[in-house]
């Protein structure tokens, strides 16, 4: 299990610098071994973000990646994953209704059960997976409960020295309100993560 806590502050009262913001992100994950095995593990994250501009006055805005965008595996650079959405699609929209900027309030959840079929020659993983999460564009615009859900199943193989490679099929149930389209299985390509 972990927890962990991240603050990051660029300018504000004490830095040099044009840009002033204080970004938190917050992590809680859980592992645990199922029937007393090692081949099978339930794993469980919460994991939520907020940024805040300290000087709104600033002619200097804050850098678009340090924005919170979500939505597919989440090798995207400054995205969090939501498998069964495409990438970055998840979040507030501009005026056009359809192009995504970056939010300054996220929330992710996600459940996963991971079974190891095979462990010679090469590691191999089936696991099944529920998430929900949103990127909101400001504090006094998010409402914890208005998730965007999928589920999903995927399998991984441990290459040596490269990591995990695997893929995962995601059904989003929520893409019409996302991006217009209907609620699809979409292939997830993962690369180098655990859990």
């Amino acid at each position: 299990s972990n927890v962990s806590l991240d603050a990051e502050l660029s300018g504000g009262p004490f830095l040099p610098g044009d840009v002033n913001y204080l970004k938190l992100g917050f992590k809680v994950e859980w592992y645990k071994r199922l029937f007393n095995s090692n081949r099978v593990a339930f794993y469980t994250v919460s994991n939520f973000g907020y940024l805040q501009e300290l000087d709104k006055a600033s002619e200097t805005k804050i850098n678009p990646f340090e924005y919170f965008f979500m939505g597919g595996n989440g090798l995207v650079i400054a995205t969090e994953p939501l498998r069964g959405y495409d990438d970055r699609t998840i979040g507030p929209k501009a005026a056009d209704g359809t192009t995504v900027f970056g939010g300054r309030v996220m929330t992710r959840y996600t459940a996963e059960l991971r079974v190891s079929v095979a462990q010679d020659p090469i590691p191999l993983y089936l696991l099944a997976f529920a998430e929900a999460g949103n990127v909101f564009e400001k504090f006094a615009n998010t409402d914890i409960f208005s998730l965007k859900k999928s589920v999903g199943v995927g399998a991984r193989i441990m290459i040596n020295p490269i990591g995990l490679i695997g893929f995962d099929l995601g059904y989003g149930f929520d893409r019409k309100s996302v991006d217009g389209k209907d609620p699809a299985w979409l292939f997830h390509f993962q690369f180098g993560k655990g859990f």
